[in-house]
């Protein structure tokens, strides 16, 4: 029995420093599994980690102030405003997943975003389930991703950008919702 147990023994160190590593994984990046990983190299690495899922932090209001406030002096006028485009200094590239069954939609989407004055650098579809239309950031382009969410409001979510995706560019990952907003304009 102490002879087999001798044979044993580095394959139960292996299996428990195994489960070590697992267990730290899963405590440093979480176990929120609604994300994944791109199943190509157009957006990012396929280096096969998972994306934590986190909220973005809450917007906050301004505080109100008693200051008077001005009453207007014509009435307003209903005239179309001008669509939101982002200042050409604080865009960076674009790299654009079609998460949905919509064959095509990140050409689609590219070319909005490319009417818009973005650089779309790449594109591709994408398996996986994030819940909602995302732009995952890369640390030093918040600024870039405010104005892309200003720009495109259908772009309901931000994400801090996570291993598997470019950490060059602003990750759009497009989802069912991303349809259902763009069809309703």
């Amino acid at each position: 029995m102490s002879d087999r147990l001798q044979r044993l023994w580095p394959s139960l160190v292996a299996l428990v420093g195994t489960v070590a590593v697992v267990l730290a994984l899963l405590w440093y990046f979480g176990d929120d599994t609604e994300d994944s990983t791109p199943d190509d190299i157009a957006a990012g690495d396929a280096s096969g980690e998972e994306p934590p899922a986190t909220e973005p932090p809450p917007e906050t209001e301004a505080p109100p102030t008693d200051a008077p406030t001005e009453e207007p002096t014509e009435e307003p006028t209903e005239e179309p405003t001008e669509p939101v485009t982002a200042d050409p200094e604080v865009r960076e590239p674009l790299g654009v997943l079609n998460q949905t069954d919509e064959a095509g939609l990140e050409e689609r989407a590219s070319e909005r975003f490319q009417e818009g004055g973005w650089e779309v650098a790449a594109m591709s579809e994408f398996t996986g389930n994030v819940p909602e239309t995302t732009v995952y950031v890369p640390e030093g382009m918040e600024e870039a991703a405010d104005a892309l969410v200003t720009q495109f409001p259908e772009i309901g979510r931000v994400m801090p950008n996570v291993e598997p995706f470019n950490d060059t560019r602003l990750v759009i990952v497009l989802a069912d919702d991303y349809l259902d907003e763009v069809e309703s304009e």
